[in-house]
């Protein structure tokens, strides 16, 4: 799993897109 901010999750959907704390 990646590591990093969650940008947005959905709930709906399932998933979410994750913002890397790499950069």
């Amino acid at each position: 799993m990646a590591t990093g901010t969650v940008k947005w999750f959905s709930d709906d959907k399932g998933f979410g897109f994750i913002a890397p704390s790499d950069g």
